[in-house]
């Protein structure tokens, strides 16, 4: 009788490619077979991916934050699927991930300095413009990378892999502006999913207040935070980490384990905040309802929205509600809003909160007909 052949099984394996200037960390999460031939686990042979997931972070941008969220999406999916994910240019550890000392030196004050090599590198980095290039940059290699692996050469028309988008926080700003830069793109595109998008900058007033004053007064609040980062590092840390978990409320170890590797770096929090700052004060305080129906006509957008204990100040229940609105008046269509209470912004680093979100995935991913006004 012969022998049947283990199942496939799904790996992560952690990148760190140069993009743009920038030693950047991405993970790929695969199916892999073995060779019928050859059952031993050197024979393991990649899966072909029909469809591609691609998951782009909130700032501070880490993809190690979300690699386990990641792993069992593509895990219930099953084989035909593959998911590539990406860090933020500048985010990590390591001086080459976030930039030398020499090359901080470089100022960070809007309309300073010249354009320089330095200049250049660390705008990628510290803007919007800088990382959207970045991520654009990103998604070339990857598809590039599919054709390398699995285009034959005896079928050159052969179609690229459909993707879809999953994005979390000011990740969805980024993939809203690819997307419309690149119609190709677009066209590609099967199916966007955003986990508490931040596009737009309209958090109840207090914590708009707060956070404008903070983001308009740059200049002096980034280096009094990165140098206070500075003599937190000087701390023990199991004090560090024991203050992470029982007063800001990190209740998962690894989560811990990365933010106590990452963000005690005054350079990391530096390029953290000048990108975090610029967002709060350019992103628009309405929706971008054009982009949304020009995105809406080429596929279906999904959105998670959540509550918590305290209302999210990133994308507030108001933003949903105005999503509603435009829809109920056909002004934007193809899309699908979710609003889960006892989610939080955060939810990444809360263990209690990963399931709703990885069945939030499955669901729309399984299920992406929405009800749509016409076009």
């Amino acid at each position: 009788m012969e022998e049947e052949l283990p199942a496939p099984k799904v790996r992560v394996v952690s990148h760190r490619k140069t993009i743009n200037g920038w030693p950047t960390n991405s993970i790929s999460v695969d199916f892999y077979r073995r060779d019928a031939n050859n059952i031993a686990e050197s024979s393991l042979y990649k899966c072909k991916p029909n469809i591609i997931l691609l998951f782009i972070p909130g700032n501070p941008g880490l993809i190690e934050w979300y690699t386990d969220t990641l792993f069992k999406i593509v895990e219930h999916l099953g084989v035909g699927y593959a998911l590539r994910g990406i860090s933020y240019a500048g985010h990590g550890a390591g001086d080459d991930v976030i930039g030398s000392a020499d090359e901080h030196k470089q100022s960070f004050v809007s309309g300073s300095g010249h354009q320089d090599a330095v200049s250049a590198k660390m705008s990628i980095s510290w803007t919007k413009e800088g990382q959207i290039k970045h991520k654009l940059s990103w998604i070339d290699g990857v598809i590039e990378e599919w054709k390398a692996e699995f285009k034959s050469s005896s079928q050159p028309t052969e179609e690229l892999p459909r993707l879809i988008f999953i994005s979390h926080s000011f990740g969805a700003y980024l993939v809203q502006h690819m997307l419309l830069r690149r119609p190709a793109l677009l066209q590609q595109t099967q199916q966007i999913i955003h986990l508490m998008p931040f596009i737009r900058f309209d958090p109840p007033p207090f914590q708009k207040r707060m956070l404008s004053k903070l983001a308009h007064s740059y200049e002096y609040t980034i280096p009094l935070i990165s140098n206070s980062v500075w003599a937190l590092s000087m701390l023990p840390r199991k004090l560090i980490d024991k203050y992470l978990n029982k007063v800001v409320g990190l209740d998962c170890e690894k989560g811990r384990e990365i933010t106590l590797d990452v963000c005690t770096h005054p350079r990391m929090i530096r390029n953290h905040l000048i990108l975090g700052f610029e967002e709060i004060r350019e992103l628009p305080e309405l929706p971008n309802d054009v982009a949304f129906r020009l995105i809406g006509k080429a596929c279906p957008t999904s959105i998670l929205f959540c509550g918590g204990p305290h209302q999210d100040q990133w994308a507030p229940l108001h933003h949903m509600q105005s999503l509603e609105q435009m829809k109920s008046k056909a002004i934007i269509y193809n899309m699908r809003c979710v609003y889960i209470e006892e989610m939080t912004h955060d939810f990444v680093v809360h263990p209690k909160m990963i399931e709703p979100v990885i069945q939030f995935c499955l669901d729309q991913i399984k299920h992406p007909k929405l009800l749509c006004s016409k076009l």
